[in-house]
């Protein structure tokens, strides 16, 4: 998991940072993507309604989202529904601005942005239990290691509880995307799609639904993220080494790599 972590390190806060905020605002995912969305932060509040509706999410839930961020979707869900909340992510200037955007959102009753490793829940949340979790975008990092979250994540899900978690998976031999997994900076698996769906039902989950429908959103969100950073590197502000978004572009163009959505229930 070290060398999996370094690599969390490297992309989210010497790479992206800049990228990130000036193509998708608050948030670190790629969303859903309508005629009505003219960019990636229109895309990601889609996402978040199509999220309350889908899993049912009211005043009376209590959400958890693992791999945060600055904790945008459990804030503007929590915004929206009245639901309590807490967000957990491992690095530190995520934390800092997650509690200043809670402020700006009017949610610091609701819930709480939290510093942690998500393969180790119970050091962060302790006893507590929710009745939805998100993991968007934060799994394939810890892809050798699925099947040890996925038993673990039990414990702090109630009954019934809903998981929405999206996430790559690859079509092709490993090997045949290593370039891929050099642009997440991560030695890790990377899951073939069939051998994920059967994780998730081998370790007591009830899949209710799955899609890769929002790979073309994802591709498209790619598109605007390479335009971004070329920009970038334009201007000297980023280094032409580190924009590795095209190598994630081809690879999902080629049908090698696909992102996914699941949701099961406990």
């Amino acid at each position: 998991m070290a060398s999996n972590q370094d690599g969390v390190n490297d992309v989210y806060e010497t790479v992206f940072p800049r990228l990130w905020r000036d193509v998708c605002g608050d948030y670190l995912n790629f969303g859903y993507f309508t005629e009505e969305c003219s960019n990636m932060t229109e895309a990601n509040e889609n996402f978040v309604n199509w999220i309350i509706k889908k899993v049912g999410i009211n005043e009376s839930s209590r959400l958890l989202e693992i791999g945060c961020g600055r904790g945008a979707y459990a804030i503007n869900i929590s915004k929206q529904t009245g639901c309590s909340f807490v967000g957990l992510d491992i690095l530190p200037r995520f934390i800092e601005e997650g509690q200043e955007l809670m402020k700006q959102h009017g949610v610091e009753d609701k819930g709480k942005i939290l510093i942690g490793d998500m393969t180790k829940l119970s050091d962060v949340v302790g006893g507590q239990t929710f009745t939805h979790v998100l993991t968007l975008g934060c799994c394939f990092y810890i892809h050798d290691s699925m099947d040890a979250f996925l038993e673990q994540l039990r414990e702090f899900c109630e009954p019934g509880a809903w998981i929405v978690n999206q996430d790559f998976s690859r079509t092709v031999s490993v090997d045949k995307i290593r370039p891929v997994m050099r642009h997440w900076r991560t030695e890790g698996e990377t899951l073939e799609t069939t051998a994920y769906l059967k994780k998730i039902i081998n370790s007591g989950y009830q899949l209710q639904y799955y899609n890769n429908d929002n790979n073309d959103f994802a591709k498209r969100s790619i598109e605007t993220l390479c335009s971004a950073g070329s920009k970038l590197v334009e201007s000297g502000e980023l280094p032409k080494d580190a924009l590795t978004f095209p190598i994630l572009k081809d690879a999902m163009e080629a049908g090698e790599i696909i992102y996914n959505t699941f949701i099961f229930r406990r």
